[in-house]
């Protein structure tokens, strides 16, 4: 019997070894380093790989991170693949009742199936690795199965089954109450992989998935993961904040439209979030009196948080008694 456990030992040795062969070995062969205050995934994959297209990699590599935007200075980030730690169990022959605590049902789960296209306001322009410089046939604007011509090549370690999401910053956002500059909205436009390198900065590149019309010179940086399935956390703080932009650029939203929050991580607004609509408070002249009369916040509304940016916010409204605008207020649950 003892032999028979050493073989299946020694048999998933092996495997585990293979399967860390196959993931491409930090420089320096460093096993894990330490976030400093300006990191990012795409930072730590250039300066460890030598290239930041490995950034999902690290990402797998690291499932304790929920979003791959956000890194925190003294997290601790893995470079390599670590051996699976085996749960243990402990038996005590002496103590014979055994029991098992109340165990929390799960929270509930909000899926949104276009989470790809959601959008979000930047505090800059968002880094991008590339351009789409023209297409086959040459065309203005592109769609899915389009092939387009990207302006990274062997210099850019690009290679073919390489994906990047496709996006454009349309224009900057100013604050609907004080008129002061928010950010940048970016549009996710789509998905492309690379189908052929054809040179140092240029590949040809098949467009996979399209979210809405692609211009020539839209932007591209590595495909990223976005999350669907947002589980529903109430807040830890009271927030407030106001509705700045909406994701289709109409002055009016209601159920299941992309609205954007000047509240963000700098708030401790996290993914799944959920903020109550009001109507901003009002003056109404008082018809015996002729004094003007403040008419207090209304809800209207509420909206889940799908991403967080810096001082900013994406949000889906859920529940709508009217239409919401640009100017709204929007308050944290807790």
């Amino acid at each position: 019997m003892r032999f028979q456990y050493i073989i299946i030992f020694l048999v998933l040795f092996s495997a585990l070894s293979l399967a860390q062969d196959k993931v491409a070995k930090p420089k320096g062969d460093v096993s894990i380093y330490v976030v400093r205050p300006g990191d990012s995934l795409w930072k730590i994959s250039k300066n460890f790989y030598n290239t930041p297209v490995m950034w999902p990699r690290l990402w797998k590599l690291n499932p304790t991170i929920d979003n791959p935007h956000k890194i925190y200075p003294g997290e601790v980030i893995n470079l390599k693949q670590q051996a699976p730690k085996l749960p243990i169990a402990k038996f005590d022959p002496a103590e014979r009742n055994f029991s098992i605590g109340d165990i929390e049902p799960p929270p509930p789960v909000y899926y949104y199936s276009q989470a790809e296209s959601e959008g979000f306001i930047a505090p800059d322009e968002w880094e991008h690795m590339g351009t789409i410089v023209n297409s086959e046939p040459v065309r203005i604007l592109l769609g899915a199965e389009s092939i387009a011509y990207i302006n990274v090549g062997t210099k850019d370690n690009i290679a073919v089954g390489d994906k990047f999401t496709i996006f454009q910053s349309s224009k900057i956002v100013l604050h609907p109450v004080t008129n002061k500059r928010v950010g940048y909205k970016v549009a996710v436009l789509g998905e492309m992989e690379v189908t052929e390198v054809l040179g140092e900065k240029i590949s040809a590149a098949k467009i996979t998935k399209s979210y809405r019309e692609i211009p020539r010179g839209a932007r591209i940086r590595p495909a990223e993961e976005f999350v669907k399935d947002v589980v529903v956390k109430k807040g830890t703080n009271n927030v407030e904040g106001y509705i700045v932009e909406s994701k289709d650029n109409i002055h009016m939203n209601g159920m299941f439209n992309v609205v954007y929050i000047d509240a963000g991580i700098e708030d401790n607004v996290v993914p799944g979030n959920v903020f109550t609509i009001y109507q901003y408070p009002r003056t109404t002249k008082d018809l015996d009196t002729g004094r003007q009369l403040t008419i207090p916040k209304y809800p209207i509304g509420k909206l889940i948080v799908l991403n967080v940016q810096r001082d900013t916010s994406t949000g889906l409204i859920i529940e709508s008694t009217r239409q919401t605008i640009p100017g709204d207020l929007v308050s944290l649950d807790l």
